[in-house]
């Protein structure tokens, strides 16, 4: 018999069908509070009294709802999911959860979570439903894991997004190498554009899109089934940026994000039945990343 080929997790018509046979609240990895504890560090250290989450790959997830706890208004909760089928269903649990309104659409807007589609690793896809450096907080449950699964991204250089250093409130903006007026005609346009489309992991794309959504000192907490989920962590790793491809206009994440801390958590155990009685299976750790937004200005260009 031929193996199963694995499942596709970075098609979108994988998830939607997944959802549709399987409509069921589902939590990867481990249960909605695990983030309960950074979730409440993330949210006191935040300087907003009306701090604004993002949650990236929401699925079937009871997290959604769980964040309600930490919010005072369901508005500043955004769930995003690449499956239309997992948004759909979030919409309608959340309604048979809190029950129904008949008040006016602005007082619905404010009892319930925005949810929407939104494919992460697209540019146009995501400014369609976020604003930039709009949100405090991005949480994630296994969305980082799935997305590794896909295959690597083809992009054009330069990237269309630019990362620049903060620059006091008192003075003019720091110019962007590529685009500020100099001596030199050449150093006032971009690199020219790569003929080729140049292959990147998609987990240094994730990064710089999040970054583009985030403020200054928010964080992005992740729950991972993998010790070394970031390839951006870690340049001499196999699926490090080359070089020529930061120098051709790619934005570096680990200038966008710097790993405040990350924790084991321990796998939910499981008891394994067999001719010599019940055993339990080997113990597995799941992490938990906490990463923090540095100033770097991102912008779109």
């Amino acid at each position: 018999m031929a193996p199963h080929s694995p499942p596709h997790f970075a098609s979108s018509r994988y998830w939607d069908t997944r959802f549709q046979t399987n409509p069921t609240a589902f939590d990867w990895l481990q249960p909605a509070s695990i983030l309960d504890h950074h979730l409440t560090n993330a949210l006191l250290d935040c300087p907003d009294q009306k701090p604004y989450i993002l949650h990236i790959g929401c699925g079937t997830s009871l997290l959604s709802y769980h964040l309600r706890a930490h919010v005072k208004e369901p508005s500043q909760i955004h769930n995003v999911d690449f499956s239309k089928e997992a948004i759909d269903l979030g919409v309608r649990r959340e309604r048979e959860i809190f029950g129904e309104t008949s008040e006016a659409s602005q007082t619905e807007r404010e009892l319930y979570m925005r949810w929407s589609t939104a494919d992460l690793l697209s540019i146009p896809s995501l400014l369609a439903v976020c604003e930039p450096a709009s949100y405090d907080l991005i949480v994630e449950k296994s969305c980082s894991d799935a997305i590794a699964c896909a295959d690597d991204i083809l992009i054009s250089l330069p990237y269309p997004l630019l990362s620049t250093p903060p620059h006091p409130s008192n003075t003019l903006p720091t110019p962007s190498p590529y685009l500020s007026p100099s001596p030199s005609p050449s150093s006032s346009c971009p690199p020219p554009q790569s003929a080729l489309p140049t292959p990147i992991h998609p987990l240094h794309i994730l990064p710089l899109h999040l970054a583009l959504l985030t403020k200054p000192g928010g964080r992005w907490i992740v729950l991972s089934y993998s010790s070394s989920r970031f390839p951006f962590l870690s340049p001499t790793s196999e699926d490090a940026i080359p070089v020529p491809v930061l120098t051709s206009g790619f934005p570096d994440p680990s200038q966008l994000w710097t790993l405040e801390r990350t924790e084991s958590v321990e796998a939910p155990g499981q008891r394994l039945s067999g001719e010599g009685g019940t055993v339990h299976s080997p113990k597995m750790l799941h992490w938990i990343y906490v990463f923090v937004r540095t100033e770097r200005e991102v912008r779109v260009m």
